[in-house]
C-alpha cells in the first residue's frame, strides 16, 4: 500500500492514524473562534486543521434550502441564508492557514472550484478536499489533481464504480498523493448506515490510505474506524456539540479533544500486527506453561510416557509443546521424583 505524506507526518498502513480537525461551520461564522478552535485543536494533538472553502456564488437559486437533523428535530434553512452566514473570504482562510503554519501542523481546504484550488496552491496549503458531492465533479477532480498538493476524495452516498472513476481520474491527471475517505449517509449518520468494512475494501482496490469522514453524534465511530483500519479521521471540531446548529450535532468539543486523541491512539496501538510479533531468537513462552517433570525417582533407560512423566510450574526444564516429539524416548541420566526434566537428560 502507498504511503501518503502531509506536512511531516506519513500516512498508511505502519503510522498512527492521522487526525483532520474540521473546522467547517463550527467556528460560527466568526474568524476569532476559529483562530481559537485552531490554537486548542493543534495543542490536543491534532494532525492538520482543515477549513472550507464555500461561498453564496455558489448558489444559482435562491429558493434553494438547506436541511439538517438535530436529535430527531429536523431543521430547514434557505440555503443562501446558511451560506452568507458561515463564510469566510479567502483572506480568513489564510488567516487560519498562517496560524497552522505557527503552530506547526498542515492546512488543507475543501475547494469547489478552480479558483479556490488555486488559491489553495498560491497560500501553500498541503492538501485539497473534494467535497462528497464532487466525487463526480470530474473537471474539478482533475484540476485538483494537477496542482501538485495531495487530494482528499470524500465518497459519500457514492457507488463503488463511482468512487473507482474518481481515483481513476485523480490518477490519471498526475495526482501522486491520495487518499480515500469513506463518509457514511447520513448528517449525522446511525451507526447500522456506517458500513465500516468498505474501509478494507477501498484499501484492496486503491491501495492507497483510506480514512474516515466522522458524522456521528458521539465520538464511538472515531475509535471504531480505527479498528477497522481507518487511517486518516476527520472530524468537526467545536465549542459546543449541543448548540442548536448544522455540523455541530456531530462534532468533537475541544474540551473533549485531547481524550479522544488519547482514546484513538491508544486503540491503534491495541490492534497490533496481523501476526504477533516475536522477539529476535526467542520464542514466545510463558513462565506459567507447564514442563516435563519425573512422576517417580527415574533410572537411565526408563521411557518418556505418560507413566514416568507428569507436568509442574514454572517452565525450567523440558516444555510440554515437545510432548510428541520426545514421547517413547528413554533417558539417558537418572531424575529424582519431582524433578524437571532437561534436554541433558534425554537420549
Amino acid at each position: 500500500m502507498n504511503t501518503v505524506k502531509i506536512g511531516e507526518k506519513l500516512i498508511g498502513e505502519g503510522h498512527p492514524p492521522f487526525f483532520i480537525a474540521e473546522l467547517g461551520t463550527c467556528h460560527e461564522g466568526n474568524l476569532d473562534v476559529a483562530l481559537d478552535l485552531t490554537r486548542k485543536a493543534v495543542e490536543a494533538g491534532a494532525d492538520c486543521i482543515k477549513s472550507e472553502l464555500f461561498y453564496e456564488t455558489e448558489v444559482r437559486d435562491n429558493s434553494a434550502i438547506k436541511t439538517f437533523s438535530i436529535r430527531g428535530k429536523r431543521y430547514e434553512v434557505p440555503l443562501l441564508d446558511h451560506m452568507r452566514r458561515y463564510q469566510f473570504t479567502l483572506d480568513q482562510h489564510h488567516e487560519i492557514k498562517k496560524l497552522a503554519d505557527q503552530l506547526g501542523v498542515p492546512f488543507m481546504a475543501t475547494a469547489h472550484d478552480e479558483e479556490r484550488v488555486d488559491f489553495l496552491v498560491r497560500i501553500g496549503a498541503e492538501s485539497i478536499k473534494i467535497a462528497s458531492p464532487d466525487i463526480v465533479h470530474y473537471p474539478l477532480i482533475r484540476y485538483a489533481a494537477r496542482s501538485g498538493l495531495a487530494l482528499v476524495l470524500d465518497t459519500g452516498g457514492a457507488w463503488q464504480h463511482e468512487v473507482e472513476m474518481a481515483v481513476k481520474i485523480a490518477r490519471d491527471a498526475g495526482c501522486e498523493r491520495l487518499i480515500v475517505n469513506h463518509q457514511p449517509d447520513g448528517h449525522p449518520g446511525e451507526p447500522w448506515q456506517h458500513n465500516l468494512r468498505v474501509m478494507s475494501r477501498y484499501m484492496e482496490l486503491f491501495q492507497t490510505p483510506v480514512g474516515l469522514s466522522d458524522h456521528f453524534d458521539g465520538y464511538e465511530m472515531v475509535h471504531a474506524a480505527v479498528a477497522a483500519g481507518a487511517q486518516v479521521i476527520e472530524k468537526p471540531i467545536s465549542r459546543d456539540r449541543f448548540m442548536e446548529a448544522c455540523e455541530h450535532i456531530w462534532s468533537v468539543t475541544i474540551e473533549d479533544l485531547p481524550e479522544v486523541l488519547r482514546t484513538m491512539h491508544m486503540v491503534y496501538e491495541a490492534m497490533g500486527q496481523p501476526q504477533k510479533p516475536m522477539k529476535p531468537g526467542l520464542r514466545p513462552q510463558s513462565p506459567h506453561r507447564v514442563a516435563l517433570v519425573a512422576k517417580r525417582n527415574l533410572v537411565q533407560g526408563d521411557i518418556i510416557n505418560l507413566t514416568n512423566i507428569t507436568f509442574g510450574k514454572p517452565r525450567l526444564g523440558i516444555g510440554v509443546e515437545h510432548w510428541d516429539e520426545l514421547e517413547g524416548h528413554t533417558l539417558s541420566n537418572p531424575v529424582s521424583e519431582g524433578a524437571f526434566i532437561r534436554w541433558e537428560d534425554i537420549s
